[in-house]
C-alpha cells in the first residue's frame, strides 16, 4: 500500500444521521499490474524471465496478475518463476496450476506486497486447456478483499471463454467480499464475456487500449475490474496499457484503485 488518507465527512452532524449510514474515515491507493508473461519469454521467442522481473519490480505494484507461467517445465529451463519473480521483486508469490506439463506445471501466478489471508485454486469449466482463477484473499485496511487472477480459454468460439466466467462470478457473489479481478480476458470489453463482469457490478479501471500483439497490438483483451462489497469501496483510478514491446508478446497494463473504509456493506 503506498499512502493511507485520513478523511471526515462533514454532510451532516452526528444527530442526524440515518439509521445504518456510516462516515468513511480511511482510504488507501493501490498500484495493480496485468501481464501475460509468455512462459518468461520474449517476443521474439528467448527466454528473458529476469528482464521481466527487473521491469515488474521497477512498476512497484502492489498487486501483480501474471499468466502463461511455466513450473519447472522443459521448455523454460526447468525453474520455479514464481519463485525467481518473488526474488526479484521481494513480493510473496502464489501459483495455481492449469495441468501437468513438459515434466512441471503450467498455470498463472501472482505476486502480492499485501498481507496474504488464504490462496486457493478454483478449477472453471475446461476449454481447450484446462483452467482456474488463482483467488488470494489480502488484507486492506484491516479488511478482507479478494485478489483474483484469471486467463481464460482462447479461441475463437467464446463458449468455454463465457463459462469461465460465469463460473467464476458464480463463486464470487456467493463471498461478497470486494473484488479486484486482472488477466488475461481473451476478449474485449464488448464481449459476453467481459459484459457478464459489467453486468454483475464491475467496473473497468484501464482505459481501452490493444494489448495484443506486443509488436503491432490490434486487440484489447487484458483487464483490471473492480467490485467494492463488504466493508470496503472500491474507487479505479484509471490505468492503460503499458508501452513496452519486447519482453513479451502481450502488453503489460497498469492501473490504480483508491480504497475506501465504509462501515456498511456496500457495492458502490
Amino acid at each position: 500500500m503506498r499512502r493511507i488518507l485520513a478523511c471526515v465527512s462533514l454532510l451532516m452532524p452526528l444527530t442526524g444521521l440515518a439509521p445504518g449510514w456510516a462516515t468513511e474515515s480511511e482510504s488507501t491507493d493501490l498500484s495493480i499490474l496485468t501481464w501475460n508473461i509468455l512462459h518468461g519469454t520474449s517476443a521474439e521467442g528467448e527466454l528473458n524471465l529476469e528482464a521481466q522481473g527487473r521491469y515488474i519490480s521497477d512498476r512497484s505494484a502492489d498487486l501483480v496478475f501474471l499468466q502463461e507461467i511455466d513450473e519447472r517445465c522443459e521448455r523454460s529451463d526447468r525453474v520455479d518463476q514464481m519463485g525467481v519473480l518473488s526474488e526479484l521483486t521481494g513480493m510473496n508469490s502464489a501459483f495455481g496450476s492449469f495441468m501437468p506439463y513438459q515434466g512441471g506445471r503450467y498455470g498463472l501466478g501472482s505476486l502480492i506486497s499485501l498481507p496474504v489471508r488464504s490462496t486457493r485454486a478454483l478449477r472453471l469449466p475446461d476449454g481447450d486447456e484446462p483452467r482456474v482463477a488463482l483467488i488470494n484473499e489480502v488484507e486492506v485496511l484491516g479488511q478482507p478483499l479478494l485478489a483474483v487472477n484469471v486467463h481464460f480459454n482462447w479461441t475463437q468460439d467464446d463458449t468455454s471463454r463465457f463459462a469461465q466466467a460465469v463460473a467464476l462470478l458464480t463463486e464470487l457473489d456467493s463471498i461478497d467480499l470486494p473484488v479486484i479481478v486482472g488477466g488475461d480476458f481473451n476478449d474485449d470489453p464488448d464481449s459476453r464475456t467481459v459484459k457478464a463482469f459489467f453486468e454483475a457490478g464491475f467496473r473497468q479501471v484501464e482505459s481501452p487500449g490493444a494489448s495484443w500483439n506486443a509488436l503491432a497490438p490490434s486487440v484489447d483483451i487484458d483487464h483490471i475490474l473492480v467490485r467494492s462489497g463488504k466493508k470496503l469501496r472500491l474507487e479505479p483510478l484509471g490505468g492503460k496499457v503499458l508501452t513496452d514491446s519486447t519482453l513479451s508478446d502481450h502488453r503489460p497494463v497498469a492501473a490504480r484503485i483508491r480504497v475506501h473504509a465504509t462501515d456498511p456493506d456496500t457495492r458502490n
